[in-house]
């Protein structure tokens, strides 16, 4: 899926890449601190990596189905990457209605949802690995397809 020539799913990637890291550090220095506004970002990052993370999953989508027939042995590859950061998005998307049901008086994180986070982090990093491979490899998503 293109716009004005440019790949939608690339350019959209990059903020859950982003926004949810934010959030594992600012949720830590919220706990640290106990600086309420740490914990006020962690929640707004989180948001804005759940939704764009969910656009990125449906532009994802769309350029799966541009290299089914025109790439099929790239297909297993694509298919676990989206899986993985499906899986990420929908654990992240889970934490933030829990913080949403709390807002605006949002409790920190403890140990537990601090290790939950990380893991999830650490799974969106391998699930960007492969995404990565499929661009810069496989060049999924730059074709015309």
């Amino acid at each position: 899926m293109k716009i004005f020539g440019h790949p939608v799913h690339i350019m959209l990637i990059h903020f859950p890449s982003a926004l949810f890291p934010m959030d594992f550090i600012y949720s830590a220095l919220g706990y640290y601190t106990g600086n309420a506004s740490f914990t006020d970002a962690a929640f707004f990052a989180v948001f804005g990596g759940v939704i764009l993370g969910g656009l990125a999953i449906i532009t994802g989508a769309f350029d799966l189905l541009g290299i089914i027939e025109n790439k099929p042995l790239v297909v297993k590859k694509a298919l676990i990457h989206g899986g993985i950061n499906t899986t990420v998005i929908i654990g992240y998307s889970v934490l933030a209605f829990r913080a949403y049901k709390e807002y605006p008086d949002l409790i920190q994180d403890n140990v537990s949802i601090f290790i939950l986070k990380g893991c999830l982090v650490t799974f969106m990093i391998a699930g960007n690995y492969l995404g990565g491979s499929l661009i810069l490899k496989d060049r999924v998503g730059l074709e015309n397809n």
